[in-house]
C-alpha cells in the first residue's frame, strides 16, 4: 500500500511541541488524541501481537488498552491493577477485540484503507539528534509519554469533527483534514484534565509558563456526560524509538476502530509483518510545510477583523446592532457540520460569552475564547475541532465561571447536548448535520435576570427593569413601568405621572436600585437615562430594543400574549383565567402595559417568558403607599440619610439597614426593607407593633421556639418559584419540603401562647390546612435517596415509575443469574462483573481459567492477572439494561414533573405560609435591634394628629454609631410649645449635619416600630421627611451643586405638609453672597409661616437670625464650641444650645487644617476690613421701612392683592392652615 500523504483540503494545523530541554518553554495546552489514530492493520492473534523487543510504538494498542480497562468497577479500584499491568499481557489482545455499544457517535462503514508515513509521535530523524535524559523519557515508542506529579492540562480535541491524521515532528504536529470525509461527530470530552474522574479543579485549567514542557495527557474519548476518565499506566521502562514504524491506517474517526472489530463487521485482517518491513525499509517523504495556527485562523476567520453586524453595518453606524454577526456566505459554505451549528447560534449574541456542550466540558470559542483568556487567563488552545481558538471548563463549575463572566458584566449564554450519545445512536441519521449531537440554546444568563440560587450572591431583589416614557403637552412626563425579579418570578406594573425632573422616577430607581434596564430605542429624555445611571446598581446592563419589533406596541403586547397560550381559555379571546392584575392594565394603563410589551420580548429571548408568565405572580408596585399608611421618603431623602446604601462606596456599611437588618430569613430581609422604605403612620398600627416587640423582650422562652423555628430555613420564596420551572434539584425539594413540615411543628408549638400586637394577627394568618398539605409529602419517596438527588418514590406512589423500576430490577437479576452459572460451569469464585466507563457487567475472568472461555466470548481488556469478556447473552443483557436505564431516566424526570406540578397546585397556600414567616421574622429583628441599642433607649410615644406636628427626643443619640465610640446625646424639640423651626449655626465641623440627621433616622426607627437610643421620645407621626444636604454636584445628570440646591428646595417647597420633617443645610452657598441670602430667608420665611413644617435649617449666614428674631415658629440654636484665641484651636463639644453663634470660625478651621499662618492672618484682616465696610452700607442705607422684614412685606401685598392665590403652590394649604399662617403675621406685627 503506498505510504504517500494525501493532501488536505484546508489549510493545516500545527502546534508546537517542546522537546522538554529548554528552561524557557512555555507550557502548551494541546490534544494527544493524534497519538492514538486506529491503524487500519487489526492484529490477527495473540502470537502476531506478542512484541519480541521494545513495546511497539503502534496507536492501537496504546489506545485499545486504555479503553479496556483502567477504569472504576463495582468491587474496587483498577488503579491497583494499573501498577501490576504487564506489558506483554497488555499488549496479547486476541482477535476478539471488539467494538462496545457506545463506541462511537457515528456508525461508520468500512473505508478503504490507506497507508500513511508513520504511526510513531516520533518522527525517524529526531533519533540521530543528541538527547537528554528528560527528552528520551519523553520519545518513547509508548505513545503515552512520561508524565509529571504535577497536573497539566488536556485539551482533547476530537478526532470525529474533522476526519484527520496526525504527523508528529520534533517541533510540531500537524493535523490532515480530509473534507471529503469529514462527518464532524463531535463526540470527543475535550479539555480532559489527567487523573481524576469528574474532577472540578480549577487547577487542572491554568498551565504556568515557567513548567517544563515534558508532560503530556491521554485523550478522552467520549462526549457523554457520564464518561469516565480514562488513565494511562507509566512504562518508564520503554527505550526510545531507534526507527519509526508505519502502519496502515484510515483518515477518518476513532470511532471507526470499534466498527472493523464487530462481530458482524466484513473487514479482513491484512498481514501486518509484511506492511511493517516494507514501511520500515522505505525512507518517509517529509510534508511541505504548514502556516501556523495563529495566522492560519486569520485567514479563515478574515470575516472577524472587521465586524458587522446581521445587517452589514459596521460597529461605527450609529443603528450598530451590537447582537448580531454577519457572517458572508463564502464562510458557510466552507464550515464544518459542528461548526454550523455553532455559529448559527453565536451570530445571533454576539454581544454574549456563549459556552457551549461538548462531552464533560463547556468551550468557549474565538473571541469568547479571547474574554476569557484576558478577564481570567483561562489559557486557549489552538488548532480546535472546528478550526477555531478555543478555551474550556468543565461542566462540575459552570455556575462558577458563568457567575464570575455576569460579575464582570458579560451575559452567558448556555447552549447544551440535548441527546445523550446512545439517544443519538438510537435516533440515527445519515446526513452530517443528523449524526452530530443535538445541541440547543438552553438558557441565556444576565446580571438582573439570575434564576439560580448558586449564582444569586445576594438576599435582597435583583430587579431587571422595562421603561416606556410619553412627553405630556404641558412638559410633564408620564412614564410606565414593568419590573421582573426573576429570582421569585414577581412581577411588578406601574405607571405614574411625574414632573419635568423625573422626581417620582428619581424615588423609584433609588428604591429597587435596578440592574437591568430594558428600554425603546430614542424614548427616554436625558434626565431619566442619567437618573437611571446614577441611582441604578454598578455594572448595569442596558438593553435598547428596536420600536415595535422588539419593544412591542400595545397591540403586539396583547397578539403575543395571546399567541403564547400562557393561560388556558375556551378560545384566543377569553381572559377569564389571565391575573387579574394583567387584566387591568391592559384595560386602564396602556403606556404601562406597552412597557410590559418590552419585558415580555426580553423574557422570550432569554427563555424564561413561560416560567414566570404561568405562575402569574403579578403586583402593583406602589412609590409610595396610601399617605394615609405609610411615611414618603423619596429618593434625594434615601441618599442622604443613608438608609439603604452609603455615599462613601455604595455599600451598605453604616446605613440605617445594616443597623436593623437582623432577620433570620431571606425571605425575612426583603420584607424588611420594604419597611423601611414605607414607615407606618397609623398610630394604632405602629403601636401593635412595639406591643409584638415587647412581648418578645419580656417572653424569651417564645422568642426562643420562634428563632429556633426559623433557623435553617432556605430562601423559600426563590426555591417556589423554581418548583413551579421544574427546574430545581430534587435534593432542594427535599429540603422545601421539611421546611414546611417544620414551620408546621413551628406553629404548633407556639399555639397555646397569648400573643400581643401584630403577631398575633399574623399567626392567625397561617392557613387552616398546613398540616393536611405536609402530611401528603411525608411518605411520598425515600428521603435518604433523595438528598442525593435521587428519586425513588414508595411503592404505589406512580405507576409508571414502578413498572420501569420493575424491569430495570428483572434486567439486573438475569444478569446475576448468569454470573451464577458461570461461576458453577468455570469452577471459579473469582469469577465477577466489573464495569469500566460505559462498557458494564464485563466478566471478570481469572488468567487461570482463560483457556476454559468458549471463543465467542468477546474480549474487552485483561490486566496482569484477569481478563475481561462480554458473552453473546451477556453482551445483549447490558445492552438491553443500559436502554432501559435510559428510558427509566425519562421516567424519572417526567416523574419529578409531575411531582413539582402537585406541589404547585397549593402555591397560594405555600406563599402565605411564607409571607407569614415573613413578617414574624422581621418583628424578631427590631426585637434584636431594639436591645442593641445601647443605654438608654426607650419605645416612642406617639399623639395623634392634630393641628400641628411635633417631636421631641430626650439625650438622643445616632443609631448608626452605636458601638463605635463615645456619642455625645442631645435634646431635641420641635413644635407643640416649642417653635416649628431651628435655625441652626455654628462653626465647620460642629455637628450641624449630624444632628440633623439623627433627628431623621429616630423618627423613622419609631415609625417602623423600632427602640430609639434616647431618655424619652414623643411625636406625632411624620407623613414625610425631605432633606436637602451637603454640597455636592450630579455630572452624571448635568447638574451644577447650585441647581441640585435649587431642585431639591424647589421639591420640598410643593410637597411638604405641616407635619413632614424638613432638613435643609446650608442653603444658597452655591450662589452670591445676595443671592443665597436672599434664597435662604425667603425659603424659610416661607417653610415656617405658610408651610408650618418641622426642621432644620443650618446656615453659615450669621445675621440671617436678625431677620427671623421675632418669627414665633423660628427658634435660633447653635452648636456648642470653645474657642482658644491664642491657638485659634477649637474644641468641638457637639452639644446643641439655645442662641447665635458669633461666627462661622472660618480662620480656626483653616489654621486647624494646616493652612499656612501667613495666609490664615492676611485672611482675618480682609474678612475683618469687609465686615467693617458692610457695616458701614447697612448704616447708610437704612430706613424705617426696614424694620419691617421682607418676608412680612410680601405677605401683605399677597393678603391684599392675591389672597386667593396665596396656596396654589403649597402641597396642603386648608383653612386650618391658612388659620394658623395669620396667627404667625399678627404675632410678627405685634413685636416690631
Amino acid at each position: 500500500m503506498s505510504s504517500k500523504v494525501k493532501k488536505p483540503s484546508t489549510p493545516l494545523k500545527s502546534t508546537k511541541i517542546s522537546t522538554g530541554g529548554s528552561s524557557s518553554a512555555k507550557m502548551k495546552q494541546s490534544s494527544l488524541m493524534s497519538f492514538f489514530k486506529p491503524a487500519a492493520t487489526p492484529v490477527a492473534s495473540n502470537k502476531e501481537l506478542a512484541p519480541s523487543g521494545p513495546t511497539s510504538s503502534s496507536p492501537l494498542k496504546g489506545k485499545s488498552n486504555t479503553n479496556s480497562f483502567n477504569n472504576s468497577d463495582k468491587e474496587n479500584n483498577t488503579s491497583i491493577m494499573e501498577e501490576e499491568e504487564d506489558e506483554a499481557d497488555t499488549t496479547a489482545l486476541s482477535t476478539r477485540l471488539t467494538d462496545t455499544p457506545l463506541t462511537s457517535e457515528t456508525e461508520a462503514t468500512p473505508i478503504k484503507s490507506k497507508s500513511y508515513p508513520t504511526s510513531s509521535p516520533v518522527a525517524k530523524k529526531e533519533v540521530k539528534k543528541p538527547l537528554n535524559s528528560s527528552t528520551k523519557d519523553n520519545l518513547a515508542s509508548s505513545p503515552v509519554v512520561k508524565r509529571r506529579a504535577t497536573k497539566s492540562v488536556s485539551y482533547a480535541e476530537s478526532d470525529e469533527d474533522e476526519d484527520e491524521d496526525t504527523i508528529m515532528t520534533k517541533k510540531k504536529r500537524r493535523k490532515i483534514v480530509e473534507s471529503e470525509d469529514d462527518d464532524d461527530g463531535d463526540d470527543e470530552d475535550d479539555f480532559k484534565p489527567e487523573g481524576s474522574d469528574d474532577e472540578d479543579d480549577m487547577s487542572d485549567f491554568v498551565v504556568e509558563d515557567d513548567k517544563d514542557e515534558d508532560s503530556a495527557k491521554e485523550e478522552e474519548d467520549d462526549d457523554e456526560e457520564d464518561y469516565d476518565d480514562i488513565k494511562i499506566s507509566k512504562k518508564s521502562k520503554s527505550p526510545p524509538a531507534k526507527k519509526s514504524t508505519s502502519s496502515t491506517s484510515t483518515p477518518t474517526s476513532s470511532n471507526v476502530l470499534g466498527n472493523k472489530f464487530k462481530s458482524n463487521s466484513s473487514y479482513q485482517a491484512t498481514g501486518s509483518s509484511t506492511t511493517t518491513k516494507k514501511a520500515v525499509s522505505k525512507p518517509t517523504s517529509s510534508p511541505p510545510p504548514k502556516k501556523n495556527f495563529a495566522k492560519e485562523n486569520e485567514e479563515r476567520y478574515q470575516w472577524l477583523v472587521n465586524v458587522r453586524d446581521g445587517e452589514k453595518r459596521p460597529i461605527d453606524d450609529p443603528n450598530y446592532d451590537e447582537r448580531t454577526l454577519y457572517i458572508p456566505q463564502s464562510a458557510w459554505s466552507k464550515f464544518t457540520a459542528f461548526e454550523k451549528q455553532y455559529w448559527e447560534i453565536k451570530s445571533q449574541m454576539w454581544n454574549t460569552v456563549v459556552f457551549f456542550k461538548k462531552g464533560k466540558f463547556y468551550e468557549l470559542y474565538e473571541n469568547d475564547a479571547n474574554i476569557a483568556n484576558s478577564e481570567f487567563d483561562l489559557k486557549i488552545a489552538g488548532g480546535g475541532r472546528a478550526n477555531m481558538k478555543l478555551a474550556g471548563i468543565p461542566e462540575m463549575s459552570f455556575e462558577y465561571w458563568a457567575k464570575e463572566f455576569i460579575s464582570h458584566g458579560y451575559k452567558v449564554a448556555k447552549v447544551d447536548q440535548k441527546e445523550t450519545l446512545l439517544a443519538k445512536e438510537m435516533r440515527g441519521g445519515t446526513t452530517k448535520e443528523e449524526k452530530i449531537i443535538k445541541r440547543e440554546l438552553s438558557s441565556i444568563l444576565t446580571g438582573g435576570t439570575l434564576t439560580d440560587l448558586d449564582m444569586i450572591g445576594d438576599d435582597m431583589s435583583v430587579y431587571c427593569i422595562s421603561i416606556k416614557q410619553e412627553v405630556l403637552d404641558d412638559g410633564s412626563n408620564k412614564f410606565g413601568v414593568a419590573l421582573v425579579d426573576t429570582s421569585t418570578s414577581e412581577l411588578n406594573l406601574l405607571e405614574f405621572n411625574d414632573d419635568s425632573e423625573c422626581t417620582k422616577l428619581d424615588t423609584l430607581i433609588t428604591q429597587i436600585k435596578p440592574k437591568e434596564i430594558i428600554c425603546e430605542k430614542l424614548n427616554l429624555c436625558p434626565i431619566a437615562i442619567k437618573m437611571l445611571k446614577f441611582n441604578g446598581q454598578k455594572q448595569q446592563i442596558w438593553n435598547s430594543l428596536n420600536p415595535i419589533t422588539e419593544f412591542w406596541d400595545y397591540d403586539s403586547t396583547i397578539e403575543k400574549l395571546v399567541e403564547s397560550k400562557y393561560y388556558p381559555g375556551e378560545d384566543l379571546d377569553d381572559f377569564s383565567n389571565y391575573p387579574s392584575m394583567l387584566i387591568t392594565y391592559k384595560d386602564n394603563n396602556k403606556l404601562a402595559f406597552n412597557a410590559f410589551g418590552g419585558l415580555l420580548y426580553y423574557l422570550k429571548l432569554l427563555k424564561l417568558d413561560q416560567n414566570i408568565m404561568t405562575l402569574g405572580n403579578f403586583n402593583e408596585y406602589e412609590i409610595s403607599k396610601s399617605r394615609n399608611t405609610t411615611m414618603l421618603l423619596d429618593g434625594i431623602t434615601l441618599n442622604n440619610l443613608e438608609i439603604l446604601s452609603n455615599s462613601f462606596d455604595g455599600g451598605d456599611k453604616g446605613t440605617l439597614f445594616k443597623l436593623i437588618n437582623k432577620s433570620i430569613t431571606s425571605f425575612g430581609k426583603r420584607q424588611l426593607k420594604n419597611w423601611i422604605l414605607h414607615p407606618l403612620i397609623k398610630v394604632s398600627d405602629i403601636n401593635a407593633r412595639f406591643d409584638s416587640i415587647d412581648y418578645l423582650m419580656n417572653n424569651y422562652e417564645v422568642r426562643s421556639i420562634l428563632e429556633n423555628g426559623l433557623i435553617g430555613l432556605p430562601d423559600l420564596e426563590r426555591l417556589l418559584s423554581r418548583i413551579h420551572s421544574k427546574n430545581l434539584k430534587f435534593k432542594d425539594f427535599l429540603k422545601v419540603i421539611e421546611s414546611f413540615e417544620s414551620i408546621n411543628k413551628l406553629i404548633k408549638k407556639i399555639s397555646n401562647y397569648e400573643f400581643e400586637g401584630s403577631i398575633k394577627s399574623y399567626i392567625a394568618q397561617f392557613p387552616q390546612n398546613l398540616n393536611e398539605l405536609t402530611k401528603e409529602w411525608e411518605d411520598a419517596f425515600n428521603r435518604e435517596e433523595a438528598k442525593q438527588d435521587i428519586i425513588v418514590p414508595n411503592s404505589g406512589f406512580d405507576e409508571e415509575f414502578d413498572d420501569s423500576q420493575m424491569k430495570l430490577n428483572d434486567l439486573e437479576s438475569q444478569l446475576n443469574q448468569r454470573l451464577r452459572e458461570y461461576k458453577k460451569i468455570y469452577k471459579s469464585q473469582e469469577i465477577c462483573y466489573r464495569d469500566s466507563g460505559k462498557e458494564i457487567y464485563l466478566i471478570e475472568v481469572p488468567n487461570k481459567i482463560v483457556k476454559n472461555i468458549p471463543n465467542d466470548w468477546q474480549t474487552m481488556g485483561s490486566t496482569a492477572k484477569v481478563k475481561r469478556y462480554w458473552s453473546p447473552e451477556g453482551k445483549l443483557l447490558a445492552r438491553e439494561l443500559m436502554e432501559q436505564r435510559e428510558l427509566h431516566k425519562q421516567v424519572c424526570e417526567s416523574l419529578k414533573e409531575r411531582m413539582y406540578n402537585k406541589f404547585n397546585v397549593h402555591y397560594n397556600e405555600w406563599m402565605k405560609i411564607i409571607k407569614t414567616i415573613s413578617l414574624i421574622d422581621c418583628l424578631l429583628a427590631l426585637t434584636k435591634s431594639s436591645e442593641t441599642m445601647g443605654f438608654p433607649s426607650c419605645r416612642p410615644q406617639f399623639i395623634e394628629y392634630k393641628q400641628q406636628g411635633e417631636i421631641e427626643f430626650k439625650e438622643l443619640r445616632n443609631p448608626c454609631f452605636l458601638g463605635t465610640k463615645e456619642f455625645i446625646p442631645n435634646d431635641v424639640n420641635l413644635g407643640g410649645k416649642e417653635a416649628k423651626f431651628g435655625l441652626l449655626t455654628g462653626a465647620n465641623a460642629a455637628g450641624k449635619s449630624t444632628l440633623m440627621r439623627t433627628t431623621s433616622l429616630a423618627v423613622i426607627l419609631s415609625q417602623i416600630g423600632c427602640y430609639v437610643p434616647c431618655q424619652s421620645a414623643r411625636l406625632t407621626p411624620i407623613d414625610k421627611i425631605m432633606t436637602r444636604l451637603g454640597a455636592q454636584d450630579n455630572i452624571l445628570q448635568g447638574k451644577s451643586t447650585f441647581f441640585v440646591e435649587l431642585s431639591e428646595t424647589k421639591k420640598i417647597l410643593s410637597n411638604a405638609t405641616p407635619f413632614s420633617l424638613v432638613i435643609l443645610d446650608e442653603l444658597g452657598r452655591g450662589g452670591s453672597s445676595s443671592d443665597g441670602y436672599a434664597i435662604a430667608e425667603s425659603v424659610l420665611y416661607h417653610l415656617s409661616t405658610h408651610i408650618q413644617s418641622l426642621g432644620f435649617f443650618a446656615t453659615h449666614y450669621g445675621s440671617l437670625g436678625s431677620s427671623f428674631n421675632n418669627h414665633p415658629q423660628i427658634k435660633p440654636l447653635r452648636m456648642g464650641i470653645i474657642v482658644d484665641k491664642d491657638s485659634r484651636n477649637i474644641t468641638f463639644l457637639y452639644k446643641l444650645e439655645e442662641g447665635t453663634a458669633p461666627g462661622s470660625f472660618g480662620m480656626n478651621v483653616a489654621s486647624m487644617c494646616g493652612i499656612s499662618e501667613d495666609i490664615v492672618k492676611n485672611a482675618e484682616i480682609s474678612a475683618k476690613t469687609y465686615e467693617q465696610t458692610s457695616k458701614i452700607k447697612e448704616g447708610s442705607s437704612k430706613s424705617t421701612d426696614a424694620i419691617v422684614k421682607l418676608g412680612l412685606q410680601s405677605d401683605f401685598s399677597w393678603f391684599v392683592n392675591k389672597y386667593e392665590q396665596l396656596g396654589e403652590d403649597i402641597f396642603k394649604y386648608d383653612e386650618d392652615i391658612k388659620q394658623n399662617a395669620l396667627v404667625n403675621v399678627f404675632k410678627l406685627i405685634e413685636k416690631l
